[in-house]
């Protein structure tokens, strides 16, 4: 099975490593099997299928750290990347902080996250959804123009070896389908989008992401101006998705933590946010998409509070090896896995999940006044990680809501606010969860948002 290759190549690996009189060895080898079918002017225009493997290397010699990563599982291969990271090793300057790898702990695998069907889905078969979801979407009204988009499915596989003996591995299967719908009327035209993601590519729903799309596609056309300001704000799960991506990455990694960037750093066991707000990190939990038992060092992944209502504390911070070895602590297991790719360089919570409350979106579109709903944000970045201050723009879906209704398409508008802010005060939270790669989260309401200013579109 591919799990007991990985794990021979990884030990071997190591063995190999270790005769180059170097202190501690890791390797890590992986598998990332996957087909993506894209569609644009309601058609599909490609798929693709690819099958990837590679090693990512760590060798310590006198606490010089040599790391490499290899696009290739020959034994050749394999070898001269060993000799080029101990090469690297030799001419790293020393690392003061690190303490060591991992030292091996128990685990144990988690069953249900493999699906062999969605594992070996067809191109078929994912392009009689993907026409499922052209039909439906041109169904809705004649002012639908185009449909856009993927389905992508496939599976992942690593095993984890270190010269301390921990021996792990972590294999799963992975589906999404992503659509934006573009209506038109007249010269106006109007967008929508939505998505889904699971482990099995059964539990996507087609018709219900075209509906969603299309819906809000059609209603999104000649839309009005507002003017930029302090609004309500009615949040579905994707925009909801993009606040908790950020937060992980400029709060609750140890990096930025360390480097006195994180805004926890300076509101330890503080109330920062509404106390309906409590997040944690749990890639044991089935509601998370990327379920693991082990991260990409080895470390036995456990449930992490990042937020109870709406605290946050020193316990809320992610640690690999090296970051934890900096305070002398203990991995939490949030080295990332190797086939998430470059982007994941410092330790992520990629599991996270906001817990439900009672609240309907349809509830809480009733109980706002006046006020904006926003189906997701694009190009947002951080502007002040220690007050995470975010800035970004609306996008596929944004209306203006007065007394109680949706009444209105608006422009798109900026939003740049401090989330210490915008999610101090939460009115309601939503009761149904969605599965957003990194997030599972519900829609919220929050009492008010900046806007600060305002798209042509």
């Amino acid at each position: 099975m591919v799990r007991e290759l990985l794990l021979e190549i990884a030990e071997k690996t190591v063995k190999l490593a270790s005769k180059e009189r170097i202190d501690q060895a890791q390797a890590n080898a992986f598998i990332r099997d996957t087909a993506l079918t894209r569609y644009a002017n309601s058609q599909i225009h490609q798929n693709v299928a690819s099958k990837a493997g590679g090693v990512a290397l760590k060798v310590v010699k006198n606490k010089r750290i040599g790391t490499l990563r290899i696009n290739s599982l020959e034994d050749e291969q394999i070898q001269r990347a060993v000799k080029n990271v101990v090469k690297i090793a030799k001419v790293t300057p020393p690392n003061k902080d690190f303490r060591s790898l991992p030292q091996p702990q128990k685990w144990t695998p988690i069953k249900g996250v493999f699906d062999k069907e969605t594992a070996d889905c067809s191109p078929d078969y994912r392009a009689q959804r993907v026409r499922e979801i052209i039909e439906t979407a041109h169904s809705k009204s004649p002012k639908v123009k185009a449909v856009a988009g993927s389905f992508f499915t496939g599976s992942m596989a690593f095993a984890i070896s270190n010269s301390l003996g921990v021996s792990a591995w972590a294999e799963l299967s992975l589906a999404s389908v992503a659509t934006t719908v573009i209506s038109r009327a007249g010269r106006s035209q109007g967008f929508g989008s939505w998505e889904q993601h699971s482990r099995c590519v059964k539990n996507l729903d087609a018709v219900a992401v075209a509906s969603q799309a299309a819906e809000k596609s059609v209603q999104s056309v000649k839309p009005s101006r507002v003017p930029p300001g302090e609004y309500e704000v009615v949040l579905s799960p994707l925009a909801v998705s993009t606040f908790l991506d950020f937060l992980g990455y400029i709060g609750f990694s140890a990096t930025p933590y360390q480097d006195g960037e994180s805004f926890i750093k300076y509101h330890l066991n503080k109330q920062v946010f509404d106390e309906k707000l409590t997040v944690k990190d749990d890639a044991r939990d089935p509601k998370s998409l990327f379920t693991m038992p082990v991260d990409g060092e080895g470390v036995p992944k456990r449930e992490t509070q990042l937020i109870e209502k709406g605290v946050v504390s020193e316990g809320s911070i992610c640690y690999d090896s090296l970051t934890a070895g900096r305070e002398k602590k203990q991995s939490t297991g949030h080295a990332a896995p190797p086939f998430l790719g470059w982007g994941y360089f410092r330790p992520l919570p990629i599991n996270m999940i906001a817990s439900p409350s009672d609240s309907s979106l349809e509830e809480m579109i009733a109980d706002t006044q006046h006020g904006i709903f926003v189906t997701r944000f694009h190009y947002t970045n951080p502007v002040e990680p220690t007050k995470a201050i975010l800035t970004g723009l609306t996008r596929d879906g944004t209306f203006l809501i007065e007394k109680g209704e949706m009444s209105k398409p608006v422009m798109n508008l900026r939003y740049t606010d401090s989330m210490l802010s915008a999610l101090r005060s939460i009115p309601l939270v939503g009761k149904e969860l969605q599965c957003l790669q990194e997030t599972t989260v519900p829609a919220v309401k929050l009492e008010k948002l900046r806007f600060t200013g305002i798209t042509e579109y």
